[in-house]
Order: structure tokens, then sequence, then C-alpha cells
């Protein structure tokens, strides 16, 4: 893994950027770290400075056991704080094997 690819919907433009100072982490951490550095801790969650952040697990993409985890992150609208799900299943390992460590 080692992309990251950026949707902006204001400007409907889709970019891709190499995951540099986030290189290594992924899944949670990823998403996580991202909402933290880049989505101002005011803004409102539910308009457009808020980031939706969909990262596969760092072993997605191998064939370790278990691997196939995705996290989504963003901004809750409940609590203000970031919030992480995750969910297992195939779309992160197929995410990961075409070299995206988050969209």
């Amino acid at each position: 893994m080692g992309k990251l690819m950026r949707v902006n919907m204001s400007a409907l433009r889709v970019t891709t950027e190499d995951s540099g100072k986030y290189q290594g982490l992924g899944g949670r951490g990823l998403s996580s770290t991202i909402i933290a550095k880049e989505v101002p801790p005011a803004c409102d969650p539910l308009r457009g400075l808020n980031k939706l952040v969909i990262a596969p697990g760092v072993l997605s993409g191998t064939s370790a056991a278990n691997s196939g985890r995705l996290s989504v992150g963003c901004k809750s609208p409940l609590t203000g704080g970031i919030k992480e799900s995750n969910v297992g299943g195939n779309t992160s390992q197929k995410i990961a094997r075409l070299g995206f460590s988050g969209l």
C-alpha cells in the first residue's frame, strides 16, 4: 500500500497522492490521524469541511488470516469527536490490492 485517493465532491475531482507522512498507518490509525490533522476541530460534522476516510487495515491485501478489515472514520455529528467503524469482507482486500492505503 502506498497511495491515498482523494475525492473532492465540491470540485468533482479525484486525485491520488503518495501516502507520505501517513506511510505505515492503516485502518483505524490512518482514519483517526487524517481526521485529527486535516479536519478543523470546530467544523460542523455535517458540513463541507468534514472528511470521510475509508481505510483498509495494515494487513489487508495479504494472505494473513482475518486480514480483511475496513475502517470508516469521520467527525461524529453526535459527539463532535472522531468516530470510527470497522467491517470485514472483501472490499478492504480489493482496495489494498489496488495499492491504496485509504480513500
